[in-house]
């Protein structure tokens, strides 16, 4: 890492706190003022380019005048500029935290209280923007920063759009590509609808560690923003308080004139959902789930990322004694993972297993698209914890998850074979499927 200068300005320096394309963040010491503050400067290499050096200033003056007309406590304040000097920079309001972005692994995901939480005040801060005519055109979990007390506060005005005054839009790709909104990439112009769709993208990321457009490359990506309809993110996190799908897909419309036509509407619709998040969620448990699913076979060479996509992916459900998990001949549109207790398999009227935990029930309808019919009864004959996932949502997983599935599937056939074969082979066919059919 290169050391960093002792002075920017008249700020001394003290660390840096994050670096990017274009330029490096430093925390620094405001000696009048005498607090911390955050300064971004642009990197030198780049201004040595003349024609790089004025975008790059053009871009930092700026973010230094959109951003420093707003005062609002949801938006970082800007304090000081020097778009002039050898290497510019801009003074921030230092928001001692992280950013976003660390939260939107399966691993890492808030409670989706908090969540929502999160997208009223951004709703509330763009509000404030908005009526200043200002869009800011890059919405994304990295540009919006959480203190120690789960505040937030919107940064990095560097490409936003005054409405008012700018008759003429910049052509070209503005913004990240994957937050983008579909008029942006078709360089239509931006209004504050497209800043909801960037939000919404970023809210559906942070419940479900998932984008709703992700393709294999940039340019693919493009085109699901344009042409495809996302997953409902319930699909993906079962569990999701009822009526954020709604909100989301909303929010989400290819055609601006179809989203929330003003922020607070968009405000208020999250409001209501967060109404149906009642008393403490099921969040404190899922690091307990977790360790539980570690242990087992089954998920032994699930990366810990995959791992908690699974977990989140499906419906932990507690049943006692005697429930029915499977009926014979009944359709089957998911399948379950056995975390605790033991279950009976039963075909014909004949127990033909026991299964005790670390084992997966009705596999055979996800492998089998063209036929979802049970083969087998499952009964708990204990009280049994298990996971559930619909097929459905498994096929829309992301492909890690979907090959560690497969391999384990592949794993677990294969040893129910053997098994099978060995004891046919000894004589001993008691509890077994037999004809080669080891599927339940």
């Amino acid at each position: 890492m290169t050391q960093p200068p002792a002075t920017i300005g008249k700020y001394a320096v003290v660390r840096e706190l994050g670096r990017g394309a274009s330029s490096t963040v430093y925390l620094g010491d405001d000696p009048f003022n005498k607090r911390k503050v955050a300064i971004k400067r642009i990197h030198p290499h780049l201004i040595a380019d003349e024609r790089q050096g004025v975008r790059y200033r053009r871009l930092l003056r700026k973010e230094a005048t959109m951003a420093g007309q707003l005062r609002h406590p949801h938006i970082v304040s800007v304090y000081d500029a020097d778009v002039e000097a050898e290497a510019p920079y801009i003074v921030l309001e230092y928001v001692p935290g992280a950013p976003l972005s660390h939260f939107t692994s399966a691993a890492s995901l808030l409670p989706v209280g908090q969540v929502l939480d999160i997208c009223y005040t951004c709703c509330s801060a763009m509000e404030y923007a908005h009526t200043r005519g200002l869009v800011h055109r890059d919405l994304k979990p990295a540009n919006i920063l959480m203190d120690a007390n789960g505040d937030v506060k919107l940064t990095d005005f560097g490409t936003a759009l005054q409405v008012k005054s700018d008759s003429t839009q910049t052509l070209g790709l503005v913004g990240s590509p994957m937050y983008m909104a579909p008029e942006q990439v078709r360089e239509q112009p931006c209004t504050n609808r497209s800043d909801m769709f960037s939000l919404a993208v970023t809210v559906y990321e942070l419940l479900t560690g998932r984008r709703p457009f992700e393709g294999d490359s940039e340019y693919a990506t493009l085109y699901k923003i344009s042409n495809d309809e996302p997953t409902p993110p319930s699909m993906l996190r079962p569990g999701l308080p009822e009526g954020i799908d709604d909100v989301l897909m909303l929010a989400l419309s290819k055609r601006p004139e179809h989203r929330f036509a003003q922020w607070m509407d968009f405000a208020e619709a999250v409001l209501a959902v967060k109404r149906e998040v009642r008393g403490v969620s099921a969040e404190h448990r899922d690091g307990e789930r977790f360790a539980q699913m570690r242990k087992l076979p089954f998920f032994a060479e699930f990366p810990d990322q995959v791992l908690w996509e699974a977990l989140r992916l499906g419906v932990v459900g507690m049943h006692p004694r005697g429930y029915m998990l499977m009926e014979e001949g009944a359709a089957g549109d998911s399948f379950y993972v056995l975390i605790e207790g033991r279950v009976a398999v039963v075909r014909k009227g004949w127990k033909v297993a026991q299964l005790d935990a670390g084992v997966t029930l009705g596999e055979m309808s996800y492998l089998r698209k063209s036929d979802r019919r049970r083969t087998a009864t499952a009964v708990a004959e204990t009280p049994v914890v298990v996971l559930e996932i619909r097929n459905e949502a498994l096929r829309k997983a992301s492909e890690d998850l979907q090959l560690a599935f497969d391999k384990a599937f592949i794993d677990l056939l294969l040893n129910r074979l053997i098994t099978t074969t060995e004891k046919l082979g000894s004589g001993d066919s008691d509890g077994l499927v037999v004809g080669g059919d080891s599927r339940y």
